[in-house]
């Protein structure tokens, strides 16, 4: 017979037992046949995939493990960041290098006080062209850009390269012919002279490499406002000189068209200064939008190749990084106020002095450059075949008309008439236009390269819009510099 205590522990066996039993049949996937020892075996490991009914110790330990794995996975990470960096900046210090080697450009940069970290400065921008078969860079293109980090806005003022300037130490003339005298020092001495802007920092891209940017970055998107065909724009032959109007993602040749043509457009530079503008925006809207990371390895690359700037690659990555999100319209760009003039034959800008002064104060103070909010003149675009061209012989050499005539219609020009002046006294090749033909003028004259540009004004009969009198300077247009 079993005394109170022996029921006891029979009855906490019992259910005990029945506790066992009742947790094998509530787990899910444990066998019906399996034997005491192999359930409990079975249970244990069902338990430990679930994660259920572990012990405080089990749990301790898988947690380590998870943190374990977690921190290893972190630490690749950060190492493979590091050396990723670190490959980057390497490749990147090339674009010091050419600034670090000109003493007389560090010179005139320290000659301003740098403005204090987040606080707003002023950079030259320059965009180089070395076209095939020459060493001398030209600067074809010229901006002066205020730098804003703390509100994130940067305003660009085109200086047209004709501007007729007082280059420091030389003479009055065109301002592109600063880099040509001295080098990117004399052209931001010249800026500085011009503008008054305390410029601690300066940007030069060549245009050649241009189109390695675009292509790192795949692409840009751009409203191209016209349709392009320029041969003399075109870096890569006649297959990249087409652009057609119209939004579109433009590769690193078409471009380089693009950004380059003024030889289709009637006001010639201004027209590519535009679209230089636009194309900033475009680009940098999209460079700074960029969210795959292993596209940065191509940028670094193509810009490192292709860049000369004071500016090291930890504080271009700053500004990168400040930059961030900004907005395209807290990027503001404006023309020199300017008008284009023949002075002896030779095509200038000659630039609004009080106007110019006036908009270089409103940047000074970060108010809009343009205080009306005018929207820029539409670009207006000449085509060889809606321009007819009288040709007459000023020079009294045989042959030249003939010779002139040819060269316009293998251009696609229309002549609707050929013959002599009355005198051969011409020195000069002139390009003369009927009131209202100024534009298809200027067009005629870019295509051919040289020549004085000038009205009509009742002193000449022709039949056609234009007229151009071969001079005794005549050479022919191909071998025309």
């Amino acid at each position: 017979m079993l005394d109170e205590s022996d029921r006891s522990r029979r009855s906490r066996h019992s259910r005990s037992s029945a506790s066992r039993n009742s947790a094998r049949r509530d787990i899910k996937g444990l066998e019906p046949s399996a034997s005491r020892e192999q359930a409990v075996r079975q249970t244990a490991r069902l338990r430990a995939r679930s994660g259920k009914d572990m012990s405080p110790p089990a749990r301790s330990r898988r947690r380590r493990r998870a943190w374990a794995i977690v921190g290893i996975v972190v630490g690749v990470l950060l190492v493979a960041s590091v050396a990723y960096g670190l490959v980057l900046f390497s490749k990147a210090g090339k674009i010091n290098d050419r600034v670090n080697n000109d003493s007389a450009l560090q010179q005139e940069l320290a000659s301003e006080k740098a403005s204090a970290p987040g606080e707003p400065f002023y950079m030259l921008l320059m965009g180089s062209d070395t076209r095939p078969g020459q060493t001398q860079q030209r600067s074809d293109t010229l901006m002066v850009a205020r730098i804003d980090p703390k509100n994130k806005k940067i305003q660009m003022i085109s200086i047209p390269r004709d501007s007729r300037v007082a280059i420091p130490g030389k003479w009055t003339t065109k301002i592109n012919a600063a880099a040509v005298y001295g080098g990117p020092a004399l052209v931001l001495k010249t800026v500085k002279q011009l503008t008054g802007l305390p410029i601690t920092h300066f940007v030069n891209l060549n245009f050649n490499g241009f189109r390695d940017v675009v292509d790192a970055i795949g692409g840009v998107w751009i409203d191209v406002p016209f349709d392009i065909y320029d041969t003399k724009a075109s870096a890569y032959g006649v297959a990249y000189a087409t652009v057609n109007k119209g939004y579109q993602k433009l590769d690193g040749k078409h471009a380089l068209t693009f950004v380059r043509t003024r030889h289709t457009m009637a006001d010639s530079d201004y027209g590519r200064m535009r679209n230089q503008q636009a194309f900033i925006k475009a680009l940098a809207a999209q460079a700074l939008s960029l969210s795959n990371v292993f596209n940065a390895a191509g940028i670094v690359d193509a810009v490192a190749s292709n860049l000369d700037t004071d500016l090291t690659p930890l504080q271009l990555a700053d500004l990168v990084l400040q930059f961030k999100g900004m907005k395209p319209a807290d990027l503001e760009s404006a023309t020199a106020p300017s008008a284009p003039k023949y002075i002896s034959g030779v095509s200038y800008v000659i630039l609004d002095d009080a106007k110019f002064a006036a908009m270089i104060g409103r940047m000074k103070l970060g108010q809009p450059l343009d205080p009306n909010g005018a929207s820029p003149t539409p670009t207006v675009t000449v085509k060889p075949a809606d321009v007819k061209l009288t040709i007459r012989n000023g020079a009294g050499v045989s042959g030249l008309a003939k010779a002139c005539s040819d060269f316009f219609l293998a251009k696609g020009f229309t002549i609707q008439e050929t013959g002599n002046m009355a005198q051969s006294v011409y020195g000069q090749t002139q390009v003369i236009y009927q009131k209202g033909y100024e534009a298809q003028a200027n067009f005629v004259r870019e295509t051919l390269g040289f020549g004085n540009v000038i009205p009509s004004a009742g002193m000449y009969t022709f039949p056609t819009h234009v007229m151009v009198v071969i001079g005794k300077d005549w050479k022919s247009p191909t071998t025309t510099p």
